[in-house]
Protein backbone atom coordinates (compact mmCIF):
# COMPACT_ATOMS: atom_id res chain seq x y z
CA UNK A 1 0.00 0.00 0.00
CA UNK A 2 2.94 2.33 0.64
CA UNK A 3 4.05 2.00 -2.99
CA UNK A 4 0.57 2.90 -4.22
CA UNK A 5 0.41 5.90 -1.89
CA UNK A 6 3.77 7.10 -3.20
CA UNK A 7 2.74 6.61 -6.82
CA UNK A 8 -0.48 8.54 -6.31
CA UNK A 9 1.36 11.25 -4.37
CA UNK A 10 3.89 11.56 -7.19
CA UNK A 11 1.02 11.98 -9.66
CA UNK A 12 -0.50 14.70 -7.48
CA UNK A 13 2.85 16.48 -7.20
CA UNK A 14 3.20 16.27 -10.99
CA UNK A 15 -0.31 17.73 -11.31
CA UNK A 16 0.73 20.58 -9.02
CA UNK A 17 3.82 21.19 -11.14
CA UNK A 18 1.64 21.23 -14.25
CA UNK A 19 -0.61 23.82 -12.57
CA UNK A 20 2.44 25.99 -11.89
CA UNK A 21 3.62 25.63 -15.47
CA UNK A 22 0.17 26.53 -16.82
CA UNK A 23 0.16 29.62 -14.60
CA UNK A 24 3.63 30.66 -15.81
CA UNK A 25 2.71 29.95 -19.44
CA UNK A 26 -0.49 31.99 -19.17
CA UNK A 27 1.38 34.89 -17.55
CA UNK A 28 4.09 34.83 -20.20
CA UNK A 29 1.53 34.56 -23.00
CA UNK A 30 -0.52 37.51 -21.72
CA UNK A 31 2.65 39.54 -21.17
CA UNK A 32 3.90 38.70 -24.64
CA UNK A 33 0.53 39.40 -26.22
CA UNK A 34 -0.18 42.78 -24.63
CA UNK A 35 3.30 44.18 -23.94
CA UNK A 36 5.38 42.85 -26.83
CA UNK A 37 2.54 42.14 -29.30
CA UNK A 38 3.90 38.59 -29.66
CA UNK A 39 1.93 35.79 -27.97
CA UNK A 40 3.48 32.39 -27.32
CA UNK A 41 2.80 30.06 -30.24
CA UNK A 42 0.68 27.08 -29.15
CA UNK A 43 -0.01 28.37 -25.62
CA UNK A 44 -3.71 27.54 -25.92
CA UNK A 45 -2.98 23.97 -27.02
CA UNK A 46 -0.49 23.42 -24.21
CA UNK A 47 -2.90 24.86 -21.64
CA UNK A 48 -5.75 22.73 -22.95
CA UNK A 49 -3.79 19.48 -22.69
CA UNK A 50 -2.15 20.40 -19.40
CA UNK A 51 -5.50 21.06 -17.73
CA UNK A 52 -6.74 17.59 -18.62
CA UNK A 53 -3.56 15.98 -17.33
CA UNK A 54 -3.73 18.11 -14.19
CA UNK A 55 -7.26 17.01 -13.30
CA UNK A 56 -6.78 13.35 -14.09
CA UNK A 57 -3.31 13.30 -12.49
CA UNK A 58 -4.61 14.44 -9.11
CA UNK A 59 -7.77 12.30 -9.19
CA UNK A 60 -6.27 8.99 -7.94
CA UNK A 61 -4.81 10.54 -4.75
CA UNK A 62 -7.92 12.63 -4.09
CA UNK A 63 -10.01 9.49 -4.46
CA UNK A 64 -7.83 7.30 -2.27
CA UNK A 65 -7.72 9.90 0.49
CA UNK A 66 -11.44 10.64 0.20
CA UNK A 67 -10.83 14.32 -0.37
CA UNK A 68 -13.63 14.83 -2.87
CA UNK A 69 -16.07 17.61 -2.16
CA UNK A 70 -18.92 16.00 -0.25
CA UNK A 71 -22.12 17.06 1.41
CA UNK A 72 -21.76 15.39 4.79
CA UNK A 73 -24.87 16.79 6.48
CA UNK A 74 -26.78 13.50 6.30
CA UNK A 75 -23.82 11.14 6.00
CA UNK A 76 -22.30 12.17 9.34
CA UNK A 77 -25.61 11.59 11.14
CA UNK A 78 -26.08 8.03 9.85
CA UNK A 79 -25.13 4.96 11.86
CA UNK A 80 -21.69 3.53 11.14
CA UNK A 81 -22.99 0.41 9.40
CA UNK A 82 -25.11 2.49 6.99
CA UNK A 83 -22.16 4.81 6.27
CA UNK A 84 -19.99 1.80 5.51
CA UNK A 85 -22.51 0.26 3.10
CA UNK A 86 -23.06 3.59 1.34
CA UNK A 87 -19.33 4.24 1.11
CA UNK A 88 -18.68 0.82 -0.43
CA UNK A 89 -21.61 1.21 -2.86
CA UNK A 90 -20.56 4.67 -4.04
CA UNK A 91 -16.91 3.68 -4.29
CA UNK A 92 -17.85 0.67 -6.44
CA UNK A 93 -20.03 2.92 -8.59
CA UNK A 94 -17.15 5.40 -8.92
CA UNK A 95 -14.80 2.57 -9.89
CA UNK A 96 -17.24 1.38 -12.55
CA UNK A 97 -17.70 4.87 -14.00
CA UNK A 98 -13.96 5.61 -14.02
CA UNK A 99 -13.23 2.17 -15.48
CA UNK A 100 -15.74 2.75 -18.27
CA UNK A 101 -14.30 6.20 -18.93
CA UNK A 102 -10.75 4.82 -19.03
CA UNK A 103 -11.73 2.09 -21.46
CA UNK A 104 -13.56 4.48 -23.80
CA UNK A 105 -10.81 7.11 -23.60
CA UNK A 106 -8.20 4.47 -24.44
CA UNK A 107 -10.17 3.34 -27.49
CA UNK A 108 -10.61 6.95 -28.60
CA UNK A 109 -6.91 7.69 -28.08
CA UNK A 110 -5.99 4.59 -30.07
CA UNK A 111 -8.21 5.75 -32.92
CA UNK A 112 -6.58 9.20 -32.83
CA UNK A 113 -3.13 7.58 -33.00
CA UNK A 114 -4.14 5.34 -35.93
CA UNK A 115 -5.46 8.33 -37.88
CA UNK A 116 -2.41 10.44 -37.02
CA UNK A 117 -4.37 13.25 -35.34
CA UNK A 118 -2.16 16.07 -34.09
CA UNK A 119 -2.77 19.54 -32.69
CA UNK A 120 -2.96 22.34 -35.22
CA UNK A 121 -0.03 24.51 -34.18
CA UNK A 122 2.47 22.35 -32.29
CA UNK A 123 1.68 19.02 -34.00
CA UNK A 124 1.45 17.16 -30.67
CA UNK A 125 -0.15 13.70 -31.11
CA UNK A 126 -3.63 13.97 -29.60
CA UNK A 127 -4.00 10.23 -29.19
CA UNK A 128 -1.02 9.91 -26.87
CA UNK A 129 -2.40 12.63 -24.59
CA UNK A 130 -5.80 10.94 -24.57
CA UNK A 131 -4.24 7.58 -23.76
CA UNK A 132 -2.24 9.13 -20.91
CA UNK A 133 -5.47 10.54 -19.51
CA UNK A 134 -7.09 7.11 -19.89
CA UNK A 135 -4.33 5.55 -17.78
CA UNK A 136 -4.82 8.22 -15.11
CA UNK A 137 -8.58 7.63 -15.02
CA UNK A 138 -7.87 3.90 -14.79
CA UNK A 139 -5.70 4.59 -11.74
CA UNK A 140 -8.60 6.57 -10.27
CA UNK A 141 -10.83 3.52 -10.79
CA UNK A 142 -8.24 1.44 -8.94
CA UNK A 143 -8.20 4.05 -6.16
CA UNK A 144 -11.99 3.77 -5.88
CA UNK A 145 -11.63 0.00 -5.50
CA UNK A 146 -9.03 0.47 -2.76
CA UNK A 147 -11.29 2.97 -1.02
CA UNK A 148 -14.20 0.50 -1.22
CA UNK A 149 -11.98 -2.22 0.25
CA UNK A 150 -10.95 0.08 3.11
CA UNK A 151 -14.56 1.06 3.79
CA UNK A 152 -15.71 -2.58 3.73
CA UNK A 153 -13.03 -3.44 6.29
CA UNK A 154 -14.22 -0.63 8.55
CA UNK A 155 -11.27 1.66 8.06
CA UNK A 156 -11.73 5.40 8.36
CA UNK A 157 -13.78 6.98 5.60
CA UNK A 158 -11.72 10.16 5.81
CA UNK A 159 -7.98 10.58 6.11
CA UNK A 160 -6.85 11.37 9.61
CA UNK A 161 -10.30 10.78 11.14
CA UNK A 162 -11.03 7.81 13.34
CA UNK A 163 -14.60 6.65 12.92
CA UNK A 164 -16.65 3.93 14.52
CA UNK A 165 -18.11 1.88 11.72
Amino acid sequence: MVLIDRLFLALAVAAGAIAGLVMALTFADVLGRYVFNSPIRGAFELTEMAMGLLVFGALPLVTLRREHVVDAILFDRMPGAVRRVLAVAFDLLGAAVCGLMAWRMWLYGDRLVRFGEVTMELRIPKGMVCMAMAVLVGLAAFAFLLAAWNAARGRSLRVGVQEDM
